[in-house]
């Protein structure tokens, strides 16, 4: 980084004070933004997903179905779907734009983590408590569980 770099970067002026904040009526339990970042969706405790504008600072889409709390939410890289997880053992994949849930997997113990493919909008890993990872295929609808190091024992 060269020196004038960094001296622009010292001089800039920034808020000293929050600007306010996104309440969405419940607790929030995760939370992840697009790509862009101009949108962030934001897991709540109720079960809902709430989809912040960060540009108008308003709710753009609430999703509902999930029964207990949401654990994780990921973005496809197109940005036209979303993922998410709950402690009731399913996850989710939702329309952006329609807010339809466009499909339903359900897992033998809690997935606490769902990470959509960086580059295949199709592709997306759901890591549960107690069984292996599993590779969730949009395009077949059909999941296969990853073999973990002690399984190869």
């Amino acid at each position: 980084m060269s020196q004038l770099a960094l001296l622009d970067s010292l001089t800039k002026s920034y808020p000293e004070d929050d600007d306010g904040t996104l309440d969405c009526g419940a607790s929030a339990y995760t939370c992840a933004f697009n790509r862009c970042g101009t949108l962030l969706a934001v897991g709540c405790q109720d079960g809902r997903i709430v989809v912040w504008d960060m540009l108008t600072r308003g709710i753009t889409k609430t999703f509902t179905g999930h029964v207990y709390a949401v654990a994780s939410v990921c973005w496809s890289r197109n940005g036209r779907q979303l993922v998410s997880s709950a402690w009731d053992g399913n996850v989710f994949v939702w329309d952006v734009v329609s807010g339809d849930r466009l499909i339903c997997f359900h897992f033998p113990s809690h997935p606490f983590k769902v990470q959509c493919h960086p580059k295949i909008n199709s592709l997306f890993l759901v890591c549960t408590a107690k069984h292996s990872p599993a590779l969730v295929d949009l395009s077949t609808d059909e999941y296969k569980a990853l073999p973990t190091e002690h399984e190869s024992d």
